[in-house]
């Protein structure tokens, strides 16, 4: 056959098929309908509906804004002369509906259409007998679903700024159904989707282009001969796969963003959408197996959706309904600490053993933007063998390379990683689809199964009828992957046996996308950071009292909040601007809640005296630190009556404190005694210097010179300068307040030159300097300390921000020469590559870190710290920081306003782990607290000391489940390294367990100091037991 007859043929199929869809539904009545608007907050009973004020509404008329909420009563009569046909309701309300009995039984969602993804409506409700009265309700949101619409670059004023949605009835009927010519449109899909893939000139696509075509001419366009249609066709749905076809273990799927274009408020209403419609599908295909992570949405289903909850845990018994993931929510795994990672899981895998008796061994992530190299140790130290995602298919640039392979992480754990080849978590599950599974599968030399997830997913919903049966047309045929119904767990345990031909992939799995997450939405990020060392200092000092009296709930609610908000679309700042404002007010709770316990639990540990300051510090190492006496304090002493050197501002006393390791100072005020100390002040107002380093700006805020004095080192050398405040324009060509192009370097638009400059502070303690900068529209006043016999240089910074479309960055420009750099990551650190010789590395213009950037030669190095930024670029010699964006979509009004935050230079004699970048980089983000009226005279202390600087003490906590005392520690330097535990009475029971405390490793003799010995970036949790 020519090729161009064969076009016409095909056309002929795809117009046929669009031409049946007209005709499933053949008689139509209209339903009677009324409404009411209600609450959105609050979810209703059905007795409390059926009390709302009912107003009549007809078809095409409207009923709701975005957002807005309203329960339909629905009314219709099945004529009599429908007996015997099957009859069902179509209903589009031009919103996202849960459908409720008369009884309140929730029995299926309704969704409209969307322009985003036009598969997603849902409006068919299939019903019984005929004859008979149909009555049911509707609860619907004004939203379609994934949103309401949005502008692009919305004015101020523009009062659709934040989005715009009208709901009309559409539509609402009882109809019959043509049941026979709906399969054969599905049977002829499938027919019509292996011809799209197959090579035209094979046997197998020749046989179905002449066997559709003779099943059209049997058709007769009479939809009465459906079934006569279909029969041509059978013996071509019949032909099996050859032997050698790989299998898709399909497992329905519906990927619900815990919040991103809507509230959480309406995710919770997806979730009792999304798995009621599962729950009826389930019950109709008994082959069928659905699977939903995510440990937050079970909770909101079974505290909004009870019935619906005690039929997933039913489902869940006969395995029939998979539970997955082990994390709380589907977090972000580039932002969130090693310790909030450990709590998504610890929090996750605890709600699923202790609801469902399963013990979750995948997580599953995807759509995560991103992976750190220090997952795969906190995956297996949980308990988690099986990682999935398929994000790493939206590289911009690289294909990865494996669809089945090992991952290393950063100390050598290993987990079974799986990127489903389909490239998507929302598969239709047709053959276009799994056949493309089947070209893209990496290890198809190796293995015989991949993973398919179908179904609608990101607003929710999950498979569709449609989607079932096309899996079951595709159980054994011809030409297209076979599909096999089956749990994601049943696919992990099969592909196991072939771990050791695998590939392996050793590092972070860095996405090529969405490098605009690392500095969006800024005030979340700086407040996800605060609470994670807030909750880290809380728990600590509850731990200083009998463990009878901790907290566990208090600490539990908070953690789970914290771990909500590490959504991978909200911390990463790519939601919408309701969703925030919601994170803010609970944030503030958080604060607000974390601080009163804090003061609550130090009135408890220590005794009132106005005369006296108690300082803790919960770091594991001793430090010097710089602090405020209370107001109307010109001097204090030490429990040893030494004199603490003091400097006078601006009516403030500062003074200098030496502070042990995880303990407390008392100080005592005493105007008389104390002593100023040497001064550093000099007669240069653009200098900072002191003992050890000397630092020099210019006028416009630029520094042009920084010199070690130990080790007779110029950090610049002639032309280079710091502090570069450069403005850039920040258009990514998609994805607004996600991504970040690479073209954006070739779009400086400023460096910003301060217009005033004033020392501040000279004192033997600090000196400090103040600039002030006018950039674009924006304002930036900085106040730039260096304390005495330190190095480290502070950059305290407030930004009132008024762009669009901008990117503020800063720079250092420094004399090290080195080939790779080291970033701050959860529970350790990892090497990127300061070049870009290869695509790879091009591509990675833009990468994650923590608490600091670190650029050393073996002899030399300087760091660039920061208190609550992520985005790092570091090439060849330069140092740079994302401080902040300006997007516009799907957040119009993200990050304007004021901002706070402080980043800092460091220069450091010897590489990364022989600096004390780590300690520097600790303090600047969990400074002492600060008890005013408390003196320490119970000695009251944690039951333990830590002696050692590179073990970095993580958690001090109470066990989950025991009475016990959790400790969690992480070797530093990536070296093989060891530490004393010395406790103050010796404990019963020392043993070494997982990060969920569930499995006993080791156990240590119960002597009042053990050694403990570490491999490098190794994680231990101790589970402590005392009489």
């Amino acid at each position: 056959m020519h090729p161009k007859e064969v076009t016409i043929y095909l056309n002929r199929i795809q117009n046929f098929l669009q031409r049946m869809e007209t005709h499933f539904y053949p008689e139509n009545v209209p339903l009677q309908l009324e409404y009411a608007l209600v609450d959105r907050q609050k979810l209703l009973s059905i007795e409390q509906v059926k009390k709302l004020p009912f107003s009549s509404i007809r078809i095409g008329e409207k009923w709701g804004e975005a957002w807005q909420v309203a329960w339909f009563h629905v009314k219709g009569k099945i004529p009599a002369g429908w007996a015997g046909k099957e009859v069902v309701a179509r209903i589009n309300l031009g919103g996202e509906g849960l459908i409720f009995t008369d009884s309140g039984e929730p029995l299926q969602s309704l969704s409209s259409y969307s322009v985003m993804d036009p598969e997603a409506i849902r409006d068919v409700v299939h019903l019984s007998t005929a004859g008979s009265e149909v009555e049911f309700w509707i609860e619907v949101s004004s939203t379609e679903i994934l949103g309401i619409h949005r502008l692009q670059d919305p004015t101020e004023k523009n009062g659709k700024r934040h989005g715009y949605y009208e709901s009309h009835v559409r539509y609402a009927y009882l109809s019959t159904f043509n049941r026979s010519l709906w399969h054969l449109a599905l049977d002829l899909d499938i027919l019509f989707g292996l011809l799209k893939k197959l090579p035209q000139n094979s046997v197998r696509f020749i046989r179905i282009l002449k066997v559709v075509n003779r099943a059209l001419a049997e058709f007769a366009d009479d939809i009465g001969r459906a079934e006569k249609a279909r029969a041509v066709l059978r013996d071509a749905l019949k032909s099996p796969a050859c032997p050698t076809e790989l299998t898709a273990f399909a497992i329905g799927h519906a990927h619900i963003d815990t919040a991103w274009l809507w509230p959480i408020d309406e995710t919770i209403r997806k979730c009792g959408r999304t798995f009621s419609n599962q729950l009826m599908l389930l019950k109709k295909y008994p082959q069928y197996v659905f699977g939903a992570s995510q440990a937050q949405h079970y909770l909101f289903v079974k505290e909004h959706y009870p019935a619906i909850y005690q039929a997933i845990k039913r489902l869940v018994k006969e395995g029939r309904w998979e539970v997955q993931g082990a994390m709380w929510v589907e977090a972000d795994c580039n932002l969130p600490s090693g310790e909030s990672l450990t709590r998504q899981i610890l929090y996750g895998k605890n709600f699923f053993m202790d609801e469902f008796g399963v013990d979750v061994k995948n997580v599953w992530l995807p759509d995560g933007f991103g992976f750190s190299p220090s997952l795969p140790q906190i995956l297996k130290r949980s308990g988690v063998e099986y990682f999935l995602t398929q994000k790493l298919s939206w590289n911009q640039v690289n294909d990865f390379p494996y669809s089945l392979f090992i991952w290393r992480g950063i100390e050598g754990s290993e987990v079974l990683a799986h990127f489903p080849p389909e490239d998507i978590y929302r598969s239709p599950l047709t053959p276009e689809y799994l056949i493309k599974g089947r070209e893209n599968f990496m290890e198809k030399d190796i293995a015989d199964e991949f993973l398919s997830l179908f179904g609608i997913g990101d607003g929710g919903g999950g498979p569709k009828e449609e989607h079932i049966e096309n899996g079951l047309r595709l159980q054994n045929l011809e030409g297209a992957p076979k599909v096999k119904f089956a749990s994601a767990s049943a696919f992990f345990e099969t592909v196991k046996k072939y771990r050791d031909e695998l590939p392996v992939w050793t590092g972070d799995l860095y996405l090529e996308a969405h490098r605009g997450t690392f500095t969006s939405q800024a005030r979340v990020k700086k407040a996800n950071r605060q609470l994670e060392f807030k909750l880290r200092l809380a728990e600590m000092l509850a731990c200083c009292l009998p463990l009878q009296a901790y907290p566990a709930d208090f600490f539990e609610e908070n953690w789970k909040r914290l771990l909500l908000n590490q959504f991978h679309d909200i911390i990463p700042g790519s939601s919408i601007n309701e969703v925030y404002q919601t994170v803010f007010k609970e944030y503030e709770q958080m604060f607000r809640s974390l601080d009163e316990m804090i003061k609550r639990t130090a009135r408890q540990l220590f005794t009132e005296n106005t005369n006296s300051l108690l300082v803790f510090n919960s770091l594991p190492f001793t430090c010097d630190e710089v602090i405020i006496l209370p107001d109307g304090w010109s001097g204090a002493v030490d429990d040893d009556h030494q004199p603490l050197q003091v400097q006078q501002l601006n009516g403030k006393t500062l003074a200098m404190v030496e502070l042990p390791a995880l303990g407390y100072l008392n100080i005592h005020r005493q105007d008389a005694d104390s002593k100023p100390g040497p001064s550093m002040k000099n007669k240069d107002d653009l200098l900072l210097e002191n003992a050890r380093i000397r630092y020099r700006f210019d006028p416009t805020g630029k520094l042009v010179e920084a010199y070690d004095k130990e080790a007779q080192h110029s950090i610049f050398l002639p032309g280079m300068r710091g502090n570069l405040l450069q403005l850039f324009e920040d258009r990514p060509n998609k994805w607004d307040a996600w991504d970040i192009d690479s073209f954006y370097e070739e779009q400086l638009l400023e460096i910003a030159d301060a217009h005033t400059f004033q020392r501040l502070e000279a004192g033997p303690l600090r000196n400090a300097i103040r600039f002030t900068y006018r950039i674009g529209a924006s304002t930036i006043e900085q106040t730039v300390y260096l304390r005495a016999h330190s190095k480290r240089l502070d950059f305290e910074t407030a930004v009132q921000w008024h762009e669009s479309h901008r990117m503020l960055r800063v720079a250092f420009q420094v004399n090290i020469q080195a080939t790779q750099a080291a970033f701050d990551v959860q529970y350790g650190y990892f090497f990127r590559p300061t070049h870009r010789n290869s695509a790879w590395e091009r591509a990675r213009f833009e990468v994650a870190a923590h608490k600091y950037a670190d650029l050393s030669q073996p002899d030399y190095g300087v760091a660039l710290l920061n208190d609550s930024k992520y985005g790092y670029k570091v090439q060849d010699n330069e140092l740079n920081l994302n401080l902040l964006r300006a997007p516009t979509y799907p957040d119009p009004d993200c990050d304007r306003g004021e901002h706070s935050f402080v980043y800092s230079l460091l220069p450091h004699i010897g590489d990364l782990v022989h600096s004390d970048v780590m300690q520097e980089a600790l303090q600047l983000n969990q400074p002492p607290v600060l008890f005013n009226g408390l003196k320490n005279e119970k000695d009251a202390v944690l039951p333990f000391r830590l002696s050692g600087q590179f073990v970095h003490l993580e958690a001090v906590k109470k066990a989950e489940k025991e009475n016990a005392l959790i400790l969690r520690l992480v070797e530093a330097r990536g070296m093989k390294s060891h530490t004393y535990l010395n406790f103050s009475n010796i404990p019963a029971k020392i043993i070494e367990t997982d990060l969920l405390e569930w499995q006993n490793l080791k156990r240590y003799p119960t002597n009042q100091i053990i050694r403990l010995e570490f491999e490098p970036f190794e994680i231990k949790t101790l589970k402590i037991f005392f009489e």
